[in-house]
């Protein structure tokens, strides 16, 4: 087979079968009780629960993580903070999610930080720490 007719194979490969080898992915396991943020590609992220070994964003028909690209992120050792952007027809537009890890409760989006504080501040007892960036994760 020739060099060319490989090439084009091997493209069209990746192509039907949606790989990229540029794309990064990875997996960041330490939030609390199970939780992880999954980057997918470099533009969808997935929050979920590690369940029996498999990821969830759902369980028995309850929502327990959402699937938003999140930017930055806070935890505690039993509720996390979520900042997620998401592209509009304006622009780019914010949403903030809280979850309490212990309970499977997903609080959010709320679209406004003043907002997601005033939730926070409402049900979280503990202290959240600061931000951290998903872009410094590997």
């Amino acid at each position: 087979m020739g060099k060319i007719k490989k090439c084009f194979l091997i493209s069209l490969f990746f192509l039907l079968t949606g790989c990229n080898l540029f794309v990064h992915t990875w997996i960041y396991r330490e939030l609390p009780n199970d939780y992880a943020i999954q980057k997918l590609s470099d533009t969808k992220m997935a929050v979920g629960k590690y369940i029996d070994n498999l990821f969830e964003t759902e369980k028995d028909g309850k929502k327990i993580g959402f699937e938003e690209y999140v930017s930055e992120f806070q935890k505690g050792k039993k509720y996390v903070g979520f900042k997620c952007v998401k592209s509009a027809d304006s622009g780019i537009d914010m949403l903030f999610y809280i979850i309490d890890t212990e309970e499977n409760d997903v609080y959010g989006p709320y679209p406004l930080e003043s907002t997601y504080e005033a939730v926070k501040q409402k049900i979280v007892d503990e202290d959240l720490g600061d931000w951290i960036k998903t872009s410094t994760i590997e």
